[in-house]
């Protein structure tokens, strides 16, 4: 896998360069590794399916940031996905369209993989207090008291995991390594960085997910990342 930074402030002329310089028929466009959850999720699928693909970085909340995603896809956003020519602009969709090329992504059983998919739609859409109060920052560790709204999230999101790993016998929420698993794993960084309560058996699942050697390459890079977002670094100091 090939990694390309992009500076926002070089525009469009930046971006051709970065893209002509990629070789890889799959081309995954991501936002700093530090803070973007929703960057990692896709960027866990497509590793997990073994599936080669360039990475291009580009740095969040900088001048000009705006203007360099709108000249990736019209949604102005990370993660995007570029396919031959095709543009894929959400991190479920991504992970959907990793899973028709590799389609052991998904639980096997048919029950399981409908629960999996009914959390992953949960963890696309819900939980809004965690995500806003408690926003990913791997670098982050604090035990400052959270607001009520963010414990409460937390909680669910315990139960329900606890509810996944229950009903398995492996250590992922279904057994076997899934896309549902590559959505929580975001989450599972926020009990860490927050120091957010979670029964002994979701914490032994996030220290499974923290372990995970493509986690682990995603985070060593995202501990050397020159960049700060400061509001982010100041949530609930």
């Amino acid at each position: 896998m090939r990694t390309s930074y992009y500076a926002a402030e070089s525009g469009r002329r930046g971006l051709r360069a970065i893209q002509q310089g990629m070789q890889s028929p799959l081309t995954l466009y991501i936002g700093n590794k530090n803070y973007s959850s929703w960057s990692l999720r896709p960027w866990l699928v497509l590793r997990k399916a073994e599936l080669p693909f360039d990475e291009a970085l580009i740095q969040l909340d900088v001048p000009g940031y705006k203007t360099a995603l709108l000249a990736i896809s019209k949604a102005g956003t990370v993660p995007v996905l570029k396919v031959k020519g095709e543009v894929i602009p959400d991190s479920l969709a991504i992970s959907e369209w990793a899973a028709k090329a590799v389609p052991n992504l998904w639980p096997k059983n048919v029950d399981d993989r409908k629960r999996a998919k009914e959390i992953t739609h949960l963890m696309h859409e819900g939980f809004d207090a965690l995500r806003a109060q408690a926003p990913m920052n791997l670098r982050r560790r604090t035990a400052s008291k959270m607001p009520q709204g963010c414990l409460d999230d937390a909680a669910r999101m315990s139960d329900i995991w606890d509810e996944c790993l229950s009903k398995h016998d492996g250590p992922f929420l279904f057994g076997d390594w899934c896309i549902a698993d590559a959505f929580y794993t975001p989450a599972a960084t926020r009990f860490v960085s927050y120091d957010l309560p979670r029964s002994a058996k979701s914490d032994t699942y996030i220290s499974e997910l923290m372990s995970d050697p493509d986690y682990m390459d995603w985070e060593a890079d995202a501990m050397v990342e020159p960049w700060h977002l400061v509001e982010t670094d100041k949530a609930n100091l």
